[in-house]
């Protein structure tokens, strides 16, 4: 059972449908992998899975996780070192992402001085909102539970309510009861 106040198992409501029919699947910010590995495991053969992260840490504790689960698998995988904004540009080639995902902040049990920042997320954003597929979704989970956490989810938020209503869906959940400023996530969907 999913829990409904925990951003990060909500968003699996929204990937499970995606991930029935995704061919390009983009985790932008895939950490220790647990994110990626959970599309890994429900991706449909000749899905192709993109990882990205800044850190190498954070690029092989990723790989190291999911090479069991690929092993038997009709799925490829590529991972990017990079900041996603650059990578998402550069070096994804399809045209046509069906779901991409953010987990802002830090990298969990890693360097908290290297931090997702608005401006390049924001530029990660503008770069992935064309190729979007036309049922493509865009998922980002922000922590307002710090000061950084607080300043960069203000600073989306300001971003994706400008956001042309005529071209997309946004949404923002949040737990409503819950103390010390609990994880919220942001979705994007092309109309």
């Amino acid at each position: 059972m999913i829990n409904i106040n925990n951003a990060v198992q909500f968003q699996h409501l929204l990937w499970d449908r995606i991930m029935q029919e995704a061919h390009v699947v983009v985790d932008a910010t895939c950490g220790n992998g647990h994110d990626l590995l959970y599309l890994a495991e429900h991706a449909n053969d000749g899905c192709h899975l993109y990882g990205i992260d800044i850190q190498s840490d954070a690029i092989a504790k990723s790989q190291e996780l999911l090479s069991h689960t690929l092993k038997d698998r009709r799925i490829s995988i590529t991972f990017i070192q990079g900041s996603h904004e650059l990578a998402i540009e550069e070096q994804i080639s399809e045209d046509s992402i069906d779901l991409l995902i953010f987990n802002l902040g830090y990298l969990p049990g890693g360097n908290h001085s290297i931090i997702t920042t608005c401006e390049k997320t924001i530029q990660a954003l503008e770069n992935a909102i064309p190729k979007l597929s036309k049922q493509g979704i865009i998922t980002l989970v922000v922590y307002p539970g710090t000061a950084s956490g607080k300043n960069e989810q203000l600073c989306l938020e300001e971003f994706l309510s400008g956001l042309d209503q005529s071209k997309h869906n946004v949404c923002h959940w949040k737990p409503l009861n819950q103390r010390n400023n609990p994880p919220e996530l942001y979705m994007i969907q092309v109309r």
